[in-house]
């Protein structure tokens, strides 16, 4: 590792954040890892203490790293804001961000649903729905976990390849029908191993979860969703007309 030369135009704390922001350019210090502690870079450039100090507090007001109180400083995670002219599409609103949507599709099955869900869909629980699992993803950065349910009228999804297109869309082209009204159930639910293993988090980390009915009019459900949202990444966003 190189020593930080201070005779030199740029002070050492600069010359720290340099080199730290070349790390994470190239690679060596990847989105969402852990850098080395104030004590490490302090060895490894051959600067005290203090210098290391002042040179990832700047990084840190730049956005560029971000502590975590008793887990250390982590390359911070690039921060995208819902689209509010996307219509309630990821896929849209990544696109007018200049971002690139993916969708990986965990599972899609046809089963009975809970009771809760059988409400939420308005139909009785001995029906089938149609259960879809996806991971959205921001810039290849995992950002969203969602299972969506549907009534059983929507088996065509069975055969539809959903990984890149918009659900909206899909449903659309299918059956005509135009969801425009979204109602959000805020809260927040801390990850589980499986929900940390897909959001590539900490296990117990907080995420935004939002419990979604999709409808045509307060009388037409489409669908219903439960998103967990990275919201230290993807900022989800929503609209109140009067």
């Amino acid at each position: 590792m190189k020593k930080l030369q201070a005779n030199v135009a740029a002070p050492l704390y600069q010359q720290l954040c340099d080199a730290i922001k070349e790390q994470i350019n190239s690679g060596n210090y990847k989105v969402g890892e852990r850098i080395p502690s104030e004590e490490q870079l302090s060895e490894m450039y051959g600067i005290s203490r203090i210098t290391t100090r002042s040179g990832v507090e700047k990084l840190v007001e730049e956005k560029i790293l971000i502590k975590r109180r008793g887990k250390g400083t982590y390359v911070a995670m690039p921060t995208y804001f819902e689209s509010m002219s996307a219509g309630g599409s990821f896929t849209k609103s990544c696109l007018l961000m200049n971002a690139v949507p993916s969708t990986k599709i965990i599972s899609i099955s046809r089963q009975k649903p809970t009771l809760d869900i059988s409400k939420k869909l308005g139909i009785e629980e001995d029906q089938d729905i149609i259960c879809i699992s996806r991971l959205r993803l921001v810039d290849d950065v995992p950002a969203i976990l969602e299972t969506d349910y549907f009534r059983s009228e929507f088996n065509f999804l069975l055969q539809e390849k959903l990984e890149n297109r918009s659900l909206l869309d899909t449903i659309r082209e299918n059956t005509g029908i135009t969801a425009n009204q979204f109602e959000d159930v805020f809260d927040i639910k801390y990850a589980n191993k499986e929900i940390a293993g897909f959001l590539k988090c900490e296990v117990s980390y907080p995420l935004l979860r939002v419990r979604q009915t999709v409808m045509v009019d307060q009388e037409r459900i489409v669908y219903y969703n439960e998103q967990c949202i990275m919201s230290e990444i993807y900022k989800y966003s929503t609209r109140t007309v009067k």
